[in-house]
C-alpha cells in the first residue's frame, strides 16, 4: 500500500455516531461460511452499497495489511449535519434487510451461532482487540495495529453512499475532513485508491456474547480464549512464551 501525499487541508471535524449499528465491524468480519448470513434467503442477498468498495483494513507499521470484505447486505452511508462547531460528517453503518436500530434476527446469536466460523475458531474478533489494553495487543501480536474503513474513490460506489449527493460532490466533501487519508493501494483486485477514515473505539460497534465478552485484560482474554492465545504465543516466543504471558499479566491494570 503506497500513500497518496493528497490529504485535505482544511479544519473540518468527522464527529464519529452512536447510531454505527451494532454488527457494522461483525459484518466485515464475522461473515457465515460461503456468505450465507445465516439462513437468509439467497433471493434476499443482491448486492449492496457497500460491497462495491467499502473495505476494512487492519494496518501495522510491523505487520502486513489485512484486507476484510463487507458482507453483501451491509450498506453504508455518509451524513453531514450541521453543528455549533460548523458541518461534522457522519458514517452509518446499517444491514439493509431489516429495520434501523434492530440486530437481525438471524444474525442475533452472531458470533455464537453454529453456522458462525467464528465457532469453529474460538477467539476475538479484530475490532474487540483493538480496544483492547496495550498490554495484550502488543503480547499477542508484537505490534500495535491500527483500523481504518477505507472508502474505494470510485464513481459507483460514491455515487451511492452520500444520498443527494453526485459521485464528484460526495468526493469533494471527503477532501474537506482532515481525519481522511487518500491510499494507492492493491488488494486483491486492480490497482485503486481508497480514502481512508480510522474506525472510532466507541462501543456501540463491539458487539459481545457470553463467549465473545470485550477484552478487559490480559488475564481475563487468556481465561476465555487460552489454546487460541496459547498458539500465538508460541510462534512468537518459542519456548519463553510463559514467562511473556505471566509479564503481560503482571502488568494488567488492578
Amino acid at each position: 500500500m503506497e500513500t497518496n501525499s493528497h490529504h485535505a487541508a482544511t479544519k473540518k471535524n468527522i464527529g464519529f455516531t452512536n447510531s454505527v449499528c451494532a454488527g457494522g465491524i461483525c459484518c466485515f468480519m464475522s461473515i457465515p461460511r460461503k456468505q450465507t448470513h445465516l439462513g437468509i434467503r439467497k433471493t434476499l442477498l443482491r448486492r449492496r452499497n457497500a460491497s462495491y468498495g467499502m473495505k476494512l483494513l487492519y494496518s501495522a507499521l510491523q505487520a502486513k495489511d489485512i484486507i476484510y470484505n463487507p458482507c453483501k447486505c451491509l450498506t453504508f452511508f455518509l451524513n453531514e449535519i450541521n453543528t455549533p462547531n460548523g458541518s461534522t460528517l457522519q458514517l452509518l453503518f446499517r444491514c439493509d434487510i431489516f429495520e434501523k436500530k434492530c440486530r437481525p434476527r438471524v444474525c442475533k446469536d452472531f458470533p455464537d451461532k453454529e453456522d458462525s466460523f467464528m465457532r469453529d475458531v474460538p477467539a476475538p474478533c479484530i475490532y474487540n482487540e483493538y480496544r483492547a489494553p496495550a498490554n495484550y495487543v502488543k503480547l499477542k501480536h508484537k505490534h500495535v495495529f491500527r483500523l481504518f474503513y477505507a472508502i474505494r474513490d470510485d464513481d459507483t460506489l460514491l455515487g451511492k453512499i452520500f444520498p443527494g449527493h453526485t459521485a464528484k460532490q460526495t468526493r469533494d466533501t471527503l477532501y474537506q475532513y482532515h481525519e481522511v487519508g487518500k491510499v494507492s493501494a492493491i488488494w486483491g483486485e486492480a490497482p485503486a485508491e481508497y480514502f481512508l477514515i480510522e474506525v472510532p473505539k466507541i462501543d456501540s460497534v463491539l458487539y459481545t456474547t457470553q463467549k465473545h465478552p470485550r477484552i478487559e485484560s490480559t488475564q481475563q482474554a487468556y481465561r476465555v480464549w487460552p489454546g487460541h492465545i496459547e498458539g500465538w504465543l508460541e510462534k512468537h516466543y518459542g519456548s519463553t512464551w510463559e514467562k511473556e504471558l505471566n509479564s503481560a499479566i503482571g502488568q494488567d491494570t488492578p
